[in-house]
């Protein structure tokens, strides 16, 4: 005999059957579009539940197109440790809110290597879908740089830049704005783990059809670079035998002079020569010989900074500027100079380009290590500032040591400057550990000689020379510690650590 099943009992079995089934089907809910973020900094790739389910118990996997390790695996209710590639290690994470079907992934300090396809799966007891999305790493590349050759009537011109992501357009532009047609573009992908890309460009020109012309480079209207040249025809060859024939006259000129000065030839000679003498020791330098369009930059220039006259061709810019960096003396701050005050910049820190287990304050002027360890892959993990220091002269002062507060000296701290995308040959710091004392991280371990503890850094940035000094604050003159020479050209950011072995904070000072 069939027992009967009385109304209420398959009342309840329909409703749970319908709840089973809807907690057990669902789909995955990713952007159409592709997502796009600047190299070194953090984004978030969406990926949700429809309807928004509790995901805790559920599995989680996020992974790459084309790779076979999953980049991130939360699996019984936690993300699974060691499991995946190294180079996505300490740079991955779920944004949270999983009870609300929320399993988007959190990528930091992006590289040109993280562009690509990213799948997302998810999956419950009985029921799984996935989702994918494009991500897409920005990088903006450098000022366009002009080479140019005369080819009969006209003159060659080439345009190229570099250390871009994805690969940029390139457009060629008279002076009335018209576009002038070019087919001769061409690409080329760095062979390094970066992959960023190189344009480069050539035309032919009639220097009498347009006063000047300009190359654009970008990845679209907004993220562009641009540079002009006046391409005038025998301009340079005239211009540098003028420069030449000058040089040779004034050189001559001055030999002469000299000659007959040592020989007491001159009139009146030696009737001052007491007071030449006496007078040499504090001869200012002749001024150096800028081009015309660096106004502006010779405005600015530091009056420590004069420099003796240096002839060369109008068109070998590298040279120049190896010379002047070569020949660069960091100013010796005073009490009673202004340069510091005239120079002095407000830095603020950039949260999402912290590493690891940094953590910034709420008004975003200093930075401590949350976790001290001496586990950590890196001694000094760092924190960039928000602010571009690219073109000038900037001077900054940072605190490594609150000697007012009962804490210990911090045990290590590195500060700096470094360009996008970071790597140790662009980056210029001075280094603290405790037991192997201060030195530069391009010369490790060869300590720098310093008779007092360092509480504060002033460090000063001279992009017209290339140059980066860091000076011992605490002290009142001959306070310098360090020079960086012939630091490669672009764009820096201010560099902060204050490394893994202590919870000190290194902060910025107003």
């Amino acid at each position: 005999m069939v027992p009967r099943i009385n109304g209420q009992a398959m009342i309840l079995i329909y409703i749970a059957s319908v709840l089973a089934c809807s907690a057990a089907e669902f789909s995955i809910v990713v952007p159409n579009a592709s997502v796009s973020a600047p190299l070194g900094s953090s984004v978030v790739l969406p990926c949700g539940l429809s309807p928004s389910l509790n995901a805790r118990t559920f599995e989680v996997r996020w992974s790459k197109q084309g790779e076979h390790d999953p980049i991130l695996l939360y699996q019984d209710q936690k993300v699974q440790e060691n499991v995946g590639k190294d180079q996505y290690r300490d740079r991955v994470s779920l944004i949270g809110e999983l009870d609300k079907g929320n399993v988007s992934l959190k990528l930091d300090n992006l590289t040109v290597v993280d562009k690509g396809e990213y799948i997302c799966f998810v999956k419950s007891i009985s029921w799984y879908e996935k989702g994918s999305m494009n991500l897409v790493v920005k990088a903006l590349g450098s000022t366009p740089l002009f080479l140019h050759k005369e080819a009969g009537e006209k003159v060659n011109i080439t345009c190229m830049s570099g250390g871009w992501s994805p690969k940029p357009t390139l457009t060629w532009r008279d002076s009335a704005g018209r576009e002038l047609p070019n087919s001769h573009t061409y690409y080329r992908t760095g062979n390094d783990s970066e992959g960023l890309v190189s344009v480069s460009s050539w035309l032919l020109f009639s220097p009498s059809d347009s006063e000047w012309i300009s190359c654009t480079v970008g990845l679209n209207g907004q993220e562009i670079r641009e540079g002009r040249i006046v391409p005038l025809k025998g301009f340079w060859r005239e211009a540098f035998i003028s420069t030449l024939v000058l040089s040779l006259i004034v050189l001559s000129t001055f030999t002469v002079l000299l000659i007959l000065f040592r020989k007491g030839l001159l009139p009146h000679c030696s009737s001052h020569k007491n007071a030449k003498a006496a007078a040499d020791s504090h001869v200012s330098l002749p001024a150096e010989t800028v081009p015309l369009n660096a106004t502006e930059n010779a405005t600015q220039a530091d009056p420590h900074e004069s420099l003796p006259v240096k002839s060369v061709p109008l068109n070998a810019t590298k040279n120049t500027n190896q010379g002047i960096s070569s020949l660069y003396t960091p100013p010796e701050p005073t009490e009673e100079s202004s340069w510091k005050v005239r120079y002095k910049v407000s830095l603020t820190l950039d949260p999402s380009t912290a590493l690891g287990s940094l953590k910034v304050s709420t008004d975003c002027k200093s930075v401590s290590y949350e976790k001290p360890s001496g586990d950590s892959k890196s001694k000094f993990p760092h924190v960039l500032s928000k602010e571009e220091l690219s073109s000038g002269l900037f001077y900054w002062e940072v605190m490594v040591w609150d000697k007012t507060s009962s804490a210990q000296p911090n045990s290590s701290w590195c500060v700096g400057v470094t360009q996008k995308p970071h790597s140790d040959s662009v980056l210029k710091a001075l280094c603290y550990e405790e037991g192997k004392g201060l030195y530069p991280n391009t010369q490790d371990f060869t300590n720098l000689t310093s008779k007092y503890t360092v509480t504060k850094l002033g460090l000063y940035l001279n992009c017209q020379s290339n140059a980066l000094s860091f000076y011992n604050v605490d002290k009142t003159s001959h306070n310098l510690l360090y020079t960086f020479h012939n630091m490669p050209h672009g764009t820096y950011f201010a560099l902060f650590s204050p490394g893994v072995k202590d919870l000190n904070r290194v902060r910025i000072l107003d």
